[in-house]
């Protein structure tokens, strides 16, 4: 079974008030205050990312210089100027601004368009967790992917599709289908259009009947308990089974969530036969930015990424 269009938009509406199997403390908290209005906007849109009014004006010029250092640290990727054009013209059809949040997805596209050359209009990408559908909506403007699966908690995952449709209400091409078992998900496949194939986390192991050629996952598996994170390894293991599997995950190094639970990213299921292409401090991650003094500020702990092929 599967949700088109407005109809996937409506399903997850009448599910925001349920408890979400595999959610956890961290969400739990920020999740609390998440309320569906009448009109179909939302509030308490809290840990979701950054989603404030297009820039204007000195507040455009402010921004524009503050993000000129992320910029710089960009220019080592070809893409990267494409890439950055095609997240302006996102945001503005979005109506957000584009943030440092964005900023940083435009980066990390361009960082591994570089490393993983053969990323183009017919790849199939699953995003695990993403922020008002930035990754997602970016990975099928820009043409490297043809099909996204994009995995969520039903809240998030509602936020997520509302943004990919403001997007995709002028590609027409682009579609929208949310699935809840695997005749749905064979079938999205199984379409020849390009877009979006939404999967509520709860149901996370239907990744495990799909061939993919990229799994990311930017700061969310922190924010997850370990239990939660080794599925999600588990379904990129029997994934790799039948196709080369590359994954991109960018988290922090050590993070405690609310109820004490703690997360560290040596401690990730990972294995001593993934092939390592890159493991470092990611450099767009280790600072935000602020409009008064100091204004590079650190996180409260350092951010790694890797890329690794999965064994």
């Amino acid at each position: 079974m599967s949700y088109s269009g407005q109809e996937a938009i409506a399903f997850l509406s009448a599910q925001v008030e349920q408890d979400d199997p595999g959610s956890s403390s961290h969400w739990d908290m920020y999740h609390r205050n998440f309320v569906v209005r009448e009109d179909g906007s939302f509030s308490g849109l809290q840990g979701f990312g950054d989603c404030s009014p297009q820039y204007r004006g000195m507040r455009s010029l402010v921004h524009k210089v503050l993000q000129h250092k992320y910029r710089r640290m960009a220019k080592i990727f070809p893409e990267f100027d494409r890439l950055d054009r095609c997240a302006l013209s996102i945001t503005e059809k979005q109506c957000r601004a584009y943030s440092l949040d964005f900023l940083r997805q435009t980066i990390t596209l361009a960082f591994l368009k570089k490393h993983l050359p053969s990323l183009n209009d017919q790849s199939v990408v699953a995003v695990i967790g993403d922020g008002f559908a930035s990754m997602t909506t970016l990975l099928l403007a820009s043409r490297l992917a043809k099909k996204i699966l994009l995995v969520n908690l039903n809240k998030t995952l509602l936020v997520d599709l509302v943004y990919y449709r403001k997007w995709a209400v002028s590609h027409s091409d682009c579609t929208l289908n949310l699935v809840v078992d695997a005749e749905g998900l064979t079938q999205s496949m199984n379409s020849g259009g390009e877009g979006v194939i939404a999967i509520q986390s709860v149901n996370h192991a239907l990744l495990q009947r799909v061939s993919v050629d990229l799994v990311i996952n930017i700061a969310s598996m922190q924010e997850m308990d370990p239990p939660v994170i080794a599925d999600y390894f588990e379904d990129m293991r029997v994934m790799s089974k039948d196709k080369e599997l590359y994954f991109y995950c960018c988290n922090r190094e050590e993070k405690q969530l609310p109820d004490g639970t703690i997360t560290r990213f040596t401690d990730y299921p990972w294995h001593v036969l993934d092939l390592v292409l890159v493991d470092e401090l990611c450099p767009w991650h280790q600072q935000y930015y602020a409009k008064y003094p100091p204004f590079y500020r650190p996180y409260d702990g350092p951010l790694r990424h890797r890329l690794v092929r999965i064994s």
